[in-house]
């Protein structure tokens, strides 16, 4: 990570592995483990049409009938959002939400919900975060929605409370896609505007090939070719940077982190505000999917190697069976990201000390996942839009490298979900 971000690029120092723990034997506050009014209040963005706005759909396609949810998964941003207001009211939580911008894949509105669930002055908080990638959305509302039908919210006491936000990016959640509706990375929005933005001087060198007006089936093994050649020229991390660090410098290429703070970020930065003034210790959770062994949890840890909060972190994980980052980062290097929500919200909240990760789920193979954020771009702002049939394949490879309708997969995100989110509360309530 960049030392503006205040977040460490080192190589991992520690590789996941399951192994016992000793359970406390108080009362866990996950229903079945040892160890409300609701209300409203939203904010009005400007109606003022987005550069990258799809238009709404005809009457009959919002008249669709909307599928039952399957596996613990909702298949469209409406059914998400439903889903998760009933487990939030049903664990009791004070629910809110924010209107953002540009419309849904069916003419709908927009809106950032979150919930709080036990004491508001808590001084210890379980953050969890959803949707910061759209298309990677239905996963984490999944994982998030598992861990409130199993949370015991009596048992939280008063020294301990739960912030969960849903669906980050509503737009890109609605439409199935990575970005928000002006093409920013919210995952690399979060950094600090007040001065110049951070540069990434190797991007303009692959931009032309990354962000191609035509799609051809040569195209993956040309990236394929120029990752290599940089990686040679360069070393590994500088590469992986180059591809996958973050820009400020091309609005309509990938990782583009904005010219200014997304209305997700302001959003956002209001939660922090009105929810954490008390909070001085947390336990953070992002959810990610797209990138490690398929179906198997990867923590992307954020801290430098042997730093306190590492330290804490792998404990509270210990027996998760969480995929080692050596292995994922194929290289054993990492990129020099910039603009992180979890950098962010250490910048946004000195006050508090986190502990926790972006948690991603694999699907596909490290180029897959990286040809996925060039067919999100292409399928948005490519000039050749292609013909229907090329673009129905590549919107099915989209969806598969982020939200496949696999079974098998879904139950290990939402065992995932139930799980991580657990281990993480019973560590910060005995932290």
């Amino acid at each position: 990570m960049s030392a503006a971000d205040g977040a460490a690029s080192a190589r991992p120092c520690w590789r996941w592995d399951r192994r016992s723990a000793p359970r406390s034997a108080r009362r866990s506050p996950i229903k079945g483990r040892t160890a409300s009014a609701t209300w409203r209040s939203g904010s009005t963005w400007p109606a003022s049409c987005s550069r990258f706005r799809c238009s709404p759909p005809n009457a009959a396609r919002r008249a669709r009938r909307r599928p039952e949810l399957m596996d613990g998964f909702a298949e469209t941003y409406q059914d998400a959002r439903r889903a998760f207001r009933e487990a939030a009211a049903a664990a009791g939580g004070r629910l809110k939400s924010a209107a953002v911008p540009g419309l849904g894949a069916e003419g709908e509105d927009l809106t950032i919900d979150w919930t709080v669930i036990g004491r508001p002055d808590s001084p210890k908080t379980l953050l969890t975060v959803s949707g910061v990638h759209g298309a990677e959305g239905q996963a984490g509302s999944a994982a998030q929605r598992a861990f409130l039908a199993a949370l015991a919210p009596e048992t939280l006491g008063a020294d301990c409370n739960v912030v969960v936000v849903h669906a980050l990016n509503p737009w890109g959640v609605s439409h199935g896609f990575r970005v928000d509706a002006d093409n920013i990375d919210l995952s690399r929005n979060f950094g600090d505007f007040d001065g110049p933005s951070r540069p990434n001087p190797d991007y303009a060198r692959i931009h032309e090939i990354v962000c191609p007006d035509a799609w051809d089936d040569g195209l993956l093994d040309r990236t394929k070719a120029l990752y290599r050649a940089l990686t040679d020229e360069l070393g590994a991390a500088a590469a992986l940077t180059a591809f996958t660090g973050g820009q400020h410098s091309h609005p309509d290429g990938i990782g583009f982190g904005g010219l200014g703070p997304s209305s997700s970020r302001w959003v956002f930065e209001r939660i922090v505000e009105e929810e954490l003034t008390a909070c001085r210790r947390m336990g953070y959770l992002e959810w990610h999917t797209g990138f490690g062994t398929y179906g198997q949890a990867l923590a992307v840890s954020l801290d430098p190697p042997g730093s306190p909060a590492r330290r804490r972190l792998a404990g509270w994980w210990a027996d998760q069976d969480l995929q080692g980052e050596d292995e994922a980062f194929e290289s054993g290097e990492t990129p020099d990201w910039s603009g992180l929500l979890l950098t962010g919200l250490r910048r946004l909240a000195p006050h508090v000390e986190i502990v926790g990760a972006p948690v991603e789920i694999g699907t596909v193979s490290n180029f897959e996942a990286f040809e996925a954020v060039m067919i999100d771009r292409w399928m948005r702002l490519g000039r050749a839009p292609g013909d229907l049939r090329t673009r129905s394949v590549l919107k099915d490879r989209l969806r598969h490298a982020y939200d496949p309708p696999d079974p098998a997969w879904r139950r290990l995100v939402v065992e995932a979900g139930r799980s991580l989110h657990a281990a993480t509360l019973d560590g910060l309530r005995r932290w």
